[in-house]
């Protein structure tokens, strides 16, 4: 959050001396946020319990497909909540928002928890990810937290990443499903990668057996997803 004076009220986050709702060193003003998801409940949940939660203020809201900078950064916000599952262009928006407003952080919320979205939120530049299923109390929590400056990642996405980084694939097999993950046939890749179509097909058998998946479609977004392409 920003440092000085904000609406008028001393920003007393440094002072040990200050007590604010029974917490030590926090600022008297509410943590402003905003809020970038579509209508629906997940938006509708968000601005309930933060409306009934002392110490925050919603301050916008707008769709994924608004000019969201534009909409969100009005009311100043000191936190940005946004749906990592409904934004395509997560970096574009997040460099937009910090452009206009530096000293915002962004927090992402999700459903997915994997590798390959936890990679996409950092590259985003997200203060916090958060899984969308936390109960109300810890959504809060880890809330304050970010908004006192830390960063807080959701477990089970760091778990997801650091999994991710045990690679089963080979440089093979991993070309071979970035390949497929374009969508071209077994003849295509093997004219590509300068291989027989027999060894593209034992390189996609591999990448079934190594994913579970059910089909090369499924291996590859479970390959995606794990972060091994």
């Amino acid at each position: 959050m920003s440092s000085g004076h904000r609406d008028g009220v001393d920003d007393v986050r440094d002072d040990p001396g200050s007590v604010v709702d029974g917490r030590t060193g926090v600022a008297d003003a509410a943590v402003r946020v905003g809020l970038v998801a579509e209508p629906g409940l997940l938006r509708t949940l968000v601005v309930a319990v933060l409306a009934a939660t002392p110490g925050f203020e919603t301050v916008g809201q707008c769709d994924p497909d608004q000019d969201a900078v534009t909409a969100v950064a009005a009311g100043r916000p000191d936190l940005v909540l946004v749906d990592l599952d409904a934004v395509e262009d997560l970096t574009v928006l997040t460099g937009r928002l910090h452009a206009r407003l530096p000293d915002c952080a962004v927090v992402g919320l999700t459903g997915r928890r994997t590798a390959r979205m936890l990679r996409r939120a950092l590259r985003g530049r997200v203060r916090g990810v958060i899984g969308k299923d936390v109960p109300p109390e810890e959504f809060v929590g880890q809330l304050r937290a970010i908004a006192d400056g830390q960063r807080m990642i959701d477990p089970q996405a760091a778990l997801a990443a650091l999994d991710a980084a045990v690679n089963p694939l080979t440089e093979r097999e991993r070309e071979v499903a970035v390949a497929a993950a374009r969508g071209l046939p077994d003849r295509q890749i093997a004219a590509q990668l300068h291989l027989a179509p027999g060894t593209v097909r034992n390189h996609v058998s591999a990448l079934l057996r190594k994913t579970g998946g059910r089909n090369r479609w499924e291996a590859v977004q479970r390959a995606q997803d794990a972060g091994w392409i």
